[in-house]
């Protein structure tokens, strides 16, 4: 089994840094003067924080990497194993920009308001830095759920490659 789990600073600590992030912010959000965000997004920042958790146990939990491929590519007559990794991965790490970019767009603005907010009551800077955080918050969260739907869209693609292979291979003997 290729474990890139261990490898690298994405596979090893990024997703416990988000996690960091997002319970940060929302123990932030109980208090009463140092909330970032309005309080209306405090439902959103609870689904944000289930999602990064439920998508760190998943990329944690080694599910749909290349576990089996010494036995699918001896079926196929080799053992070269240098072409699902690249594309699995540029699956995984195409989803998790796409999606970081996609929801922190969304939680700017979902979150515009903080910033006039702080511009009505005379603390402009704590509005941006509110604005910036909700921004942050949302890119991050996105990033770490798209990469689960990358692994999974890389996962299906992988599997029905593999079939698709093996067919040619017996139609072809």
């Amino acid at each position: 089994m290729t474990d890139d789990r261990q490898r690298g600073w994405t596979g090893g600590i990024l997703p416990f840094v988000v996690l960091a992030a997002n319970t940060l912010v929302l123990a932030l959000q109980k208090t009463k003067t140092h909330a970032l965000l309005p309080a209306s997004e405090t439902k959103t920042l609870w689904l944000a924080e289930g999602a990064t958790i439920v998508s760190l146990i998943i990329l944690r939990s080694g599910w749909g990497r290349d576990s089996g491929w010494r036995e699918a590519q001896r079926q196929l007559g080799t053992l070269a194993n240098n072409f699902y990794e690249p594309r699995r991965a540029s699956l995984i790490h195409g989803w998790a920009i796409g999606t970081a970019v996609f929801c922190g767009l969304w939680w700017g603005a979902a979150t515009w308001s903080v910033v006039l907010f702080g511009m009505r009551r005379g603390v402009v800077t704590k509005g941006l830095i509110d604005f910036e955080v909700a921004t942050a918050v949302g890119a991050l969260t996105g990033g770490i759920v798209g990469s689960v739907i990358g692994l999974a869209i890389g996962h299906r693609w992988e599997t029905s490659h593999r079939r698709a292979r093996a067919g040619r291979m017996s139609a072809n003997a």
